[in-house]
């Protein structure tokens, strides 16, 4: 995390299988209440909602803005990320990557959704935060692991971002990155059934 003018930038990895910062990384899952659940030793508060974080785990579906549940693990992870510091009231700004093939069909809807709300309250593991989302910046995602060195990369290169059960592949053509080389096919989830099955988790009513 860097601080630029009272600005605090997180990058953030919106995982299918995890969610990571630089420091943290935790399970892509959650589940959601409308009462208070029985354990709360990771929950998260928001708009009067319960959200158990790190619970069930998320299907893969290459739409991730088609419900909450990216935005509410966003709102995990950078308090988990501002824990470190503890400020509870932070202006962000939020470094997020997408696979190539990717990038340029959803940037502008993955920024709107995690843009979603300017202000936002909501309390996690018993602390309450209130985040000013400045900004949102998508960047190709995996081209940052070799960005420092990306220069040197002479010839035919292939980067491959492996996760749990996808893998997102990046051609590198004397130093520059190849869509057209990109098939859609690399980014779907690889044929075999994930070792936690299908999440069971979505909304209900708590007991």
């Amino acid at each position: 995390m860097k601080t630029i003018n009272n600005t605090k930038i997180i990058g953030i990895d919106h995982g299918y299988g995890n969610m990571k910062t630089a420091n943290c990384c935790f399970p892509t899952g959650v589940c959601a209440y409308d009462a208070e659940p029985l354990f709360t030793s990771d929950m998260l508060v928001c708009n009067d909602k319960y959200y158990l974080i790190g619970e069930g785990h998320k299907e893969f579906d290459p739409d991730k803005i088609k419900d909450e549940d990216y935005y509410i693990l966003t709102l995990a992870a950078i308090a988990k990320k501002l824990k470190a510091k503890n400020p509870t009231e932070a202006h962000i700004v939020i470094a997020a990557g997408l696979p190539l093939t990717w990038t340029s069909g959803q940037k502008a809807d993955f920024r709107a959704y995690l843009m979603q709300n300017a202000e936002v309250d909501f309390v996690y593991r018993k602390t309450g935060y209130h985040l000013y989302i400045d900004d949102v910046r998508i960047y190709l995602q995996g081209y940052f692991a070799i960005a420092s060195f990306a220069s040197t990369l002479k010839g035919v290169n292939l980067i491959a971002d492996i996760g749990n059960g996808t893998m997102n592949m990046l051609y590198m053509i004397h130093v520059k990155p190849q869509q057209g080389k990109c098939s859609p096919r690399n980014s779907e989830r690889i044929n075999e059934p994930s070792p936690y099955g299908r999440s069971l988790c979505r909304k209900r009513s708590g007991s």
